[in-house]
């Protein structure tokens, strides 16, 4: 399957794999960090990516302090090979550090999901290797969490009930 690097980042960045920048940050991004902040401190949390068009779906979860992910074709959940809510803390250093730059932030008009308001908020991610990318974070008004994710081909969904431990 072929992806291009805005896709990986984006993914990568919703599973809590990359890295955010506050050094130039204006108060509109903000948000995104504080909710970035807000699921790394979460005791539970699932996600699940889908990337289009060839719809490669990747998963992760925190249940008990350890991380599973399961990816396309695959049965089981593995462990998985780094704690994902430490990559997501290192995500918001690059991002406060101004290595991962966030940009064109903005404010869009509130939604629900599942019932919950949301605070919109569009932006572009730039980081080394990859070329920028457009997305919009959907935030819980009430919790600061996010709850979904959508870019360029990519959705992500991000749940905090309910989750239980993948079975060996």
């Amino acid at each position: 399957m072929n992806f291009l690097p805005r896709h990986w980042a984006l993914c990568v960045f919703s599973m809590g794999m990359s890295n955010i920048a506050v050094a130039a940050l204006n108060a509109a991004c903000m948000p995104i960090v504080n909710a970035s902040e807000a699921r790394a401190a979460k005791a539970t949390w699932e996600s699940v990516t889908v990337i289009s068009p060839n719809n490669f779906k990747m998963e992760a979860m925190k249940v008990g302090g350890q991380h599973y992910t399961r990816m396309t074709g695959s049965k089981n959940w593995q462990k998985a090979a780094v704690d994902l809510s430490n990559a997501e803390r290192n995500m918001v250093a690059e991002i406060k550090s101004g290595k991962v730059k966030l940009s064109k932030c903005k404010v869009e008009a509130s939604e629900t999901i599942d019932g919950v308001a949301m605070q919109v908020v569009s932006y572009s991610v730039e980081m080394a290797g990859a070329p920028a990318a457009s997305a919009k974070l959907y935030i819980g008004k009430s919790d600061g969490l996010p709850y979904a994710q959508r870019g360029v081909n990519m959705k992500t969904r991000f749940r905090y009930t309910g989750i239980v431990a993948p079975k060996p």
